[in-house]
C-alpha cells in the first residue's frame, strides 16, 4: 500500500494519540508542512482515501469520525 506523505503524517498522529478525538484542525496543524494552506475539508479527503487504503472505508472501525470534532483511531496501539 503506498500513502502520500499527507496521508502518512495523518496516519502517525492517529497513531501516536490511539483512542483520542484529534480535531481536525490539530491534524490540519500536524500535516501543515505537507497540506500547505488547505482546509479542513482536506483533512477528510484524505481520512477517506486513507480509510480506502487501510480496508476501512466502509466500516470505519479504524478511523471513526466524531462529528463536529474530528477523528479517532479507536484500536489500541502496542510500541515496542
Amino acid at each position: 500500500m503506498d500513502l502520500s506523505g499527507a496521508e502518512y503524517d495523518l496516519l502517525i498522529a492517529l497513531l501516536e494519540n490511539p483512542q483520542r478525538v484529534i480535531a481536525r484542525e490539530l491534524l490540519l496543524e500536524m500535516s501543515r508542512s505537507r497540506l500547505g494552506n488547505a482546509s479542513d475539508r482536506t483533512i477528510d479527503v484524505h481520512i477517506c482515501r486513507l480509510r480506502r487504503k487501510l480496508g476501512d472505508e466502509q466500516k470505519h472501525d479504524l478511523i471513526r469520525t466524531v462529528r463536529g470534532v474530528g477523528y479517532i483511531f479507536t484500536q489500541q496501539v502496542e510500541r515496542s
